[in-house]
């Protein structure tokens, strides 16, 4: 049985897919009936609220299409969600849909996403900046989170803006003890330009590195979040 793959564009940072849904140029059933009318069955990749804005509608088409719209609503967003459609993709015509469900499954549970932010506003708007956390920013601090299970872990860890790159690998490096590894990176535009080597040459010193994917942060991600900001997620295989 034919399956086929649609994942929401706008939570990270791929391209001219067209597998992919731009809720700027049609709508979600009008790529799900587009889908459909090729593949037996659609997998449908959607990020949960609050960076996931079109989970009810996805879950109403489920509905709709019985046993046809498969859905795999996730916590993971930008190069989370990038990670888990890329991995989707490489798995359709190999895999049943119910064991490339169990490995997205198992993705989530065994990877780790971060971000790390230095915009005090824009933590402030998503109710994530401690008592006295825009002190700490004047004083050279990116405030790091990790997300667990559904939520980023509060409150965040304070850490220096040069030593921002390193954490993350240091972090995965630990979490992932020699595994073969791929990570995805999203970089706010305001992020300093010494980040880009610092994050390949920490990748490659703390991690069994398979691939590494650094992109530039979606707009509407850098909105909610800060353009100072850096998101990745990595994950063990």
């Amino acid at each position: 049985m034919e399956l086929g793959l649609l994942s929401e564009k706008g939570n990270f940072s791929r391209e001219n897919d067209p597998f992919i849904w731009d809720p700027m140029k049609e709508s979600l059933e009008g790529a799900c009936k587009r889908l459909l009318a090729l593949y037996d069955r659609v997998l449908l990749l959607m990020t949960r609220p609050p960076f996931g804005a079109h989970l009810a509608l996805a879950e109403a088409l489920r509905e709709r299409y019985p046993g046809r719209l498969l859905l795999h609503a996730t916590p993971l967003f930008g190069p989370g969600l990038q990670a888990l459609h890329e991995r989707a993709e490489e798995l359709l015509g190999k895999a049943e849909p119910e064991d490339v469900l169990a490995e997205l499954r198992r993705m989530e549970r065994e990877g780790r996403l971060y971000l790390a932010s230095a915009d005090p506003e824009a933590l402030g708007r998503q109710g994530w900046l401690p008592p006295g956390g825009k002190l700490v920013m004047r004083l050279g601090f990116h405030a790091l989170f990790a997300l667990e299970g559904e939520r980023f872990r509060l409150p965040p860890l304070p850490v220096p803006e040069g030593q921002v790159p390193a954490a993350f690998a240091e972090f995965w490096g630990r979490a992932f003890a020699g595994r073969p590894v791929r990570a995805y990176l999203n970089l706010g535009k305001a992020t300093p330009p010494s980040w880009r080597r610092a994050l390949e040459e920490g990748l490659k010193a703390h991690l069994a590195l398979q691939k590494a994917r650094l992109s530039p942060m979606p707009q509407d991600l850098q909105e909610r979040i800060g353009a100072k900001s850096l998101l990745g997620f990595a994950y063990p295989l």
